[in-house]
């Protein structure tokens, strides 16, 4: 037995056979969503990115109810009972592909996860799939500054008595808040140590649940992460254990594979703040100070002997 996922792609290939692939314009189709996931409903639309060269508006609607016997795009607000029964409900992106083809265009990250994981239901000749392979790899350089930056200020947020401060001085507003920029970093983390990216923030989770490798359990774990139990001063701090817990073994993954040292913490701040004048390289910033203080006032350094 077909499963709704399934139904849903041969119904959807029927459209693009039948509307897009005789259209010279069209260069690809990628289904997104639930459809590239494989995790629709009976009462899931379908969303979509098609790439057009030229760019032409009228090529098909950005949203509409696709009536498979006519051949006729409706309104997604139609009355008829049996086009909302038996018409291909459609959401599509429609992409300038000279724009985005070409190299100097910044590709939004969101459009990123979203191509890097698609579903090609249309490519005659292959050209789609390696523009999205060639603009969606992660690259190490980025993915090692967002893990900087992360862990930075994980420590920051939640090391020591740190939270506890937060609580005291700030109040729980405030508090809960910082908590929840810790989150915003912890996911961060995960997104780029498994190289993907990060999907628009209405869908993260689902793609956050579906990462290569996560901590241990945690599917069960991040509720609490992403929520404090309750807003009382128990409840936060259940949160910030949780956070702790999952930076922990966070921290313990990148170490045992080899991406930082046993200081990692430390390696991340100092890198992530690698200039001159940082507590660690004080005694050679007053050196430099120096010099340009003798440059300015036309001191050299014999006089001072």
């Amino acid at each position: 037995m077909m499963t709704v996922t399934e139904q849903k792609r041969e119904q959807f290939l029927a459209f693009v056979q039948q509307v897009l692939a005789g259209d010279t314009a069209v260069k690809g189709v990628i289904a997104i969503g639930s459809m590239a996931t494989g995790h629709m409903r009976p009462d899931s639309d379908i969303d979509a990115i098609i790439f057009l060269d030229p760019f032409d508006y009228f090529v098909v609607p950005a949203e509409a109810i696709w009536d498979a016997q006519t051949d006729t795009f409706h309104s997604i607000f139609t009355d008829d009972p049996q086009l909302q029964q038996q018409g291909l409900q459609l959401d599509i992106a429609r992409l300038d592909w000279q724009q985005w083809s070409n190299p100097d265009f910044v590709w939004p990250e969101g459009r990123c996860a979203e191509l890097s994981t698609g579903w090609i239901a249309y490519d005659p000749d292959g050209t789609v799939a390696q523009l999205i392979a060639a603009r969606t790899a992660y690259p190490d350089e980025l993915r090692l500054q967002r893990l900087d930056e992360s862990i930075t200020w994980l420590d920051q947020h939640l090391s020591d008595d740190t939270p506890e401060i937060h609580w005291q001085n700030l109040g729980p507003i405030i508090a809960h808040d910082r908590l929840q920029a810790a989150y915003d970093y912890l996911v961060a983390a995960l997104f780029a140590y498994n190289r993907h990216w990060r999907i628009w923030r209405n869908r993260e989770m689902q793609y956050l649940l579906k990462l290569p490798w996560l901590p241990d359990q945690f599917a069960e774990r991040v509720l609490v992460a992403a929520n404090a139990p309750h807003l009382d001063h128990e409840g936060y701090k259940q949160r910030v254990e949780m956070l702790r817990s999952l930076f922990a073994d966070l921290l313990q993954q990148l170490i045992a594979n080899g991406d930082y040292s046993h200081a990692a913490i430390d390696q991340a701040f100092i890198r992530m703040h690698d200039e001159p004048g940082r507590a660690w390289n004080m005694d050679e910033w007053r050196k430099f100070r120096l010099v340009r203080q003798m440059t300015i006032t036309g001191i050299d350094e014999a006089s001072l002997q």
